[in-house]
């Protein structure tokens, strides 16, 4: 992973804080009703760059998983 990587999770963990408030990362990584209603209230005031940055996180995500 590169430095700049880290760089746009970081920003997009940013932005999703601002869409959401605070966050729970273990029921964001274990819980699926607390996933499908933060990913829901993220893109209900995302914007594309937000939008753009989920994508590449999860072509990153997808490429390092396989």
């Amino acid at each position: 992973m590169h430095a700049n990587q880290y760089e746009v999770y970081a920003e997009f963990l940013i932005e999703c804080r601002k869409a959401m408030g605070p966050m729970d990362f273990e029921k964001l990584a274990f819980d699926e009703e607390y996933q499908f209603e933060f990913f829901n209230r993220v893109l209900a005031s995302a914007d594309d760059d937000i939008l753009d940055m989920a994508d590449l996180i999860a072509r990153e995500l997808d490429t390092t998983v396989h």
